[in-house]
């Protein structure tokens, strides 16, 4: 069984982890542009796709910067940051399905970014679920 400052911990690794990973992803997709097409994102190689991209770029290195300075300020808020996170791709998920967005490039990015938030979701919810059990006991 988990405790919460267990959890905590787990949380505040993930997020470090995704934080690395999004100043990685950051400098492919504006620094090394056309590889991560070819690689990852096999969209057309026209410049609007590719200004997307490097769009995503810039922000995969702000929120990885974002990620480092509240590891730095305050770990213990590294749980609702994953909630966040969660949230949010949940939200943009739902918003294209919405508005008939679907893709016709293979990207298999999308399998990473599948891990990305499933683990943002999981390590969220037990953290939070752990807490609640551990208040519970102790009320």
């Amino acid at each position: 069984m988990f405790t919460k400052e267990k959890m905590l911990r787990i949380n505040i690794v993930y997020l470090w982890g995704l934080a690395i990973l999004d100043l990685i992803r950051g400098f492919l997709h504006t620094f090394n542009i056309n590889w991560a097409n070819a690689t990852f994102a096999q969209m057309e190689s026209n410049p609007d796709g590719l200004m997307m991209l490097g769009a995503f770029g810039i922000s995969n290195i702000l929120t990885g910067l974002l990620y480092l300075l509240i590891l730095k300020k305050d770990k213990t808020i590294a749980p609702y940051i994953l909630a966040i996170i969660s949230i949010a791709y949940v939200f943009g998920a739902v918003g294209l399905k919405l508005q008939g967005v679907q893709g016709d490039s293979s990207f298999y990015g999308r399998y990473m970014m599948l891990v990305y938030l499933g683990g943002s979701i999981i390590l969220s919810v037990m953290y939070f679920g752990t807490a609640f059990r551990q208040k519970k006991l102790n009320a």
